[in-house]
């Protein structure tokens, strides 16, 4: 399908690990893929065919690098810094990038995305009119629990929820410290089970890709980028399908959204949904498990707009996409228990490699590298992304899994932070998450 992309040169702005998956891809479709950054050995340059050594936040030296070099197209993914830099470049070489400003706006400015979500009926929590001059004042007459955050901070940083008066003061002043415009929102702490979900954007069409329900092990803060398990589709997607699915599509199309992805993350509370947040890039996708269920993988579809223009070559039939799998998925992310140290071994990953249940396993640490805990990230050492036609058959892989990986330090001991089985989530019912045996092509 995607024969048009052979032989197309591609810029990807951040060798992060997690940027391996998609250079892999882009190249399995034929792509000649260089990856830029200041950094000289980061990982996705070393999978990469060329290594740019030009910071990705250099619009002006990666522009003249495009130029050069006859790049036919620019992308990026995970970090929202990176995104007006690529569409910078993207624009400067006379190229698509699917991200606007306002797409970019509402992904990095939560006070103007609460505000546009607002206009459309599309609910998200009471928010509090709370500045830099007047915290300590208005912080005495708020209802809570608050979750504050800075309106212009990205991956958690600064993000956090406040039980009482103290904490609310010693929490918005280090909340502070990670925002440039010294603002912070200040809104109604959110209770339930959290979810995240993906849409793609199709030549200004909406398709909802998949809902994802969100489980933390007990012990973990709260504002956190990994989760210990995701379990699609969501217990509540039929629920936000059937209230709110039309009106975020609404919201979509009435701004003028026309390609990429964006991805949503809110709570599922009884019959009540909340978002708190958007971005218009890669970041919580499982894109193999898209592909399983719905046809389509969205790194191919990125790729393939960075360098043609489109998102599907022209004919191509958009209508497997849907949240409604004929089956059902898991992610699994082994992450780092608190402090720092070594990995000594790794047990069990040859043994699961393979095995028909999981579509794909990344690996971002291996045997004797060093990791350090820090106060803005956790530490993901591996994600293992399982499909399964039944709750059954998810049940076994997600245990076999278990049994078998570690992560061990040189004492024997495991440096994984926990583990959440499924029958933990599920009210001990299979009814929680049944299948969905009829896939629906509602998407629009």
């Amino acid at each position: 399908m995607f024969s048009a992309l052979k032989g197309k040169k591609l810029l990807f702005l951040g060798g992060v690990q997690r940027a391996c998956t998609i250079v892999k891809r882009a190249q399995e479709l034929g792509v000649y893929v260089a990856v830029a950054d200041y950094y000289e050995n980061s990982p996705a340059k070393m999978i990469a065919d060329e290594a740019v050594l030009i910071s990705a936040t250099d619009v002006d030296s990666l522009t003249a690098y495009c130029l050069e070099n006859h790049i036919d197209g620019v992308t990026t993914a995970y970090a929202d810094v990176l995104l007006q830099p690529c569409k910078e470049v993207a624009e400067r070489i006379g190229k698509p990038f699917y991200a606007d400003d306002l797409m970019i706006q509402l992904s990095t400015d939560k006070i103007a995305f609460k505000t546009y979500c607002e206009q459309y009926d599309v609910p998200v929590p009471k928010t509090y009119d709370v500045s830099a001059e007047d915290y300590r004042t208005r912080g005495k007459e708020l209802d809570y629990p608050v979750f504050l955050k800075p309106v212009d901070a990205s991956g958690s940083r600064g993000a956090d929820i406040c039980y009482d008066y103290q904490d609310f003061c010693s929490k918005f002043e280090y909340a502070l410290s990670f925002s440039k415009k010294k603002e912070i929102t200040v809104e109604d702490y959110l209770f339930g089970t959290e979810f995240i979900l993906d849409y793609l954007l199709i030549d200004g069409e909406v398709y909802m890709v998949s809902m994802a329900d969100r489980f933390t092990a007990e012990g973990r803060p709260i504002a956190i980028n990994h989760p210990n398990l995701m379990v699609l589709p969501s217990v509540n997607l039929e629920q936000y399908y059937q209230k709110v699915d039309p009106k975020v599509k609404r919201m979509f199309k009435a701004l003028g959204f026309k390609n990429g992805v964006i991805f949503l993350q809110g709570y599922a509370n009884g019959d009540k949904i909340t978002f708190y947040e958007m971005g218009c890039r890669l970041g919580g996708t499982w894109p193999y498990i898209d592909e399983r269920f719905s046809g389509y993988n969205p790194i191919d579809l990125l790729v393939s707009h960075a360098v043609t223009g489109r998102m599907l070559p022209a004919g191509a039939d958009a209508s497997s996409i849907t949240p409604f799998y004929n089956g059902l998925a898991a992610v699994i992310y082994f992450i780092a228990t608190a402090g720092e140290g070594m990995i000594a071994k790794i047990s069990g990953l040859d043994e699961i490699k393979g095995l028909p249940p999981i579509a794909v396993v990344m690996q971002y640490y291996w045997e004797n590298d060093s990791f350090k805990l820090g106060t803005l990230t956790d530490v993901l050492f591996l994600a293992v992304h399982l499909t399964a036609s039944d709750y059954t058959s998810l049940n076994e892989a997600m245990e076999k899994v278990y049994s078998k990986v570690d992560f061990l330090d040189e004492n024997g001991r495991s440096l994984v932070s926990g583990v959440i089985h499924l029958d933990q989530i599920t009210d001990n019912g299979k009814h929680v998450y049944q299948l969905n045996k009829e896939i629906r092509n509602e998407n629009n």
